[in-house]
């Protein structure tokens, strides 16, 4: 009886030691760490559309294509859904002084950073509008439409009064993205998908519409430094600076989402790579992209939140908190 048992009990053990172990598997996750590449911090696991800190850096706002807009803190905690209206993959727009986000479900929506208080700005089910984009001083707020086959850049006050037409074209196709104000409010920066397309600049009463850069224009807005000095933009796979006012435009590397830190210095952009802003020290510090830099240094360091990958042990630990 005692052989029996000990047999039973052998087999036992084998049959569990011949159990397959977890299996490792790769998950998209959100990441923070110091512009030298140093302190890389995993926050939580998600593959969103796009992130951003805002003005304090102690959130980070995600955007997550068809999840609408969440926030959480910079240390990946208190995780919250602001809104489930699916924004695609445009960035939400903060205010200059991060107490609104802008964003676009075909009307143009503006929340409170806590998510209350939402408004629709538009209010038009006919007429396709999108990526809203904040001026300098938070009164105003640039935006592209399509009705029908017209396409059309608009301006309005931050209340959804004083809407104002400013350029328009007649065409099929999706033409404007992307429109941002200058620093001092009265030019507006384009890229446009037509004929000739590329960037552009126009003044804000529809005057001198002016080609920048003629290609490919890529799918992120252009950036500007916290003095509007200077501003990244890519086209045709490249990435470009150029002066506050559309002058000097300079050729600096391939690739694509740049950012440039808020004092200038440095270009962050998908790599996860930095590089000086006028051109040398190309460093690539992780893999990852869409990175975005804080507002703020700390220890001498801005901060970069990207999205990246970890690798988990498949059914023991997904870690997915979305």
């Amino acid at each position: 009886m005692k052989n029996i048992l000990l047999i039973i009990s052998l087999l036992c053990l084998l049959s569990c030691c011949s159990e397959a172990p977890y299996e490792p598997e790769w998950v998209d996750a959100i990441f923070i760490m110091d512009d030298d590449g140093s302190n890389v911090t995993h926050l939580i696991d998600d593959s969103p559309e796009n992130v951003q800190f805002t003005l304090d850096d102690e959130k980070i706002i995600i955007n997550r294509l068809g999840g609408g807009i969440w926030s959480m803190n910079s240390d990946g905690t208190d995780v919250r859904n602001l809104t489930f209206k699916s924004v695609g993959s445009e960035l939400p727009s903060l205010s200059p002084d991060s107490t609104k986000i802008a964003f676009s479900t075909g009307d143009i929506y503006t929340m409170n950073i806590d998510g209350t208080n939402l408004q629709n700005l538009t209010n038009t089910p006919d007429v396709q509008e999108g990526y809203p984009h904040f001026s300098f001083d938070g009164s105003k707020i640039v935006y592209k439409t399509r009705q029908d086959s017209i396409n059309s850049i608009y301006i309005m006050d931050t209340s959804g009064a004083n809407k104002r037409k400013i350029i328009s074209n007649s065409t099929k196709y999706y033409l404007y993205s992307y429109p941002i104000f200058n620093a001092s409010g009265d030019k507006i920066f384009y890229k446009y998908a037509g004929l000739n397309k590329g960037l552009y600049s126009i003044n804000v009463d529809g005057t001198n519409n002016t080609l920048l850069y003629e290609g490919w224009a890529g799918f992120s807005f252009p950036s500007v430094s916290a003095d509007g000095t200077k501003i990244v933009f890519n086209v045709s796979d490249y990435i470009f600076i150029m002066n506050g006012d559309g002058t000097n435009i300079t050729e600096l590397v391939m690739g694509g989402s740049p950012m440039i830190s808020p004092d200038g210095s440095n270009i962050v952009f998908c790599g996860v790579k930095i590089m000086n802003s006028d051109g040398p020290g190309l460093t690539k510090l992780e893999y990852g992209w869409d990175p975005r830099f804080s507002h703020n240094k700390y220890n001498g360091h801005y901060k970069i939140a990207y999205t990246g990958e970890r690798q988990i042990i498949k059914d023991s630990n997904k870690g997915i908190v979305f």
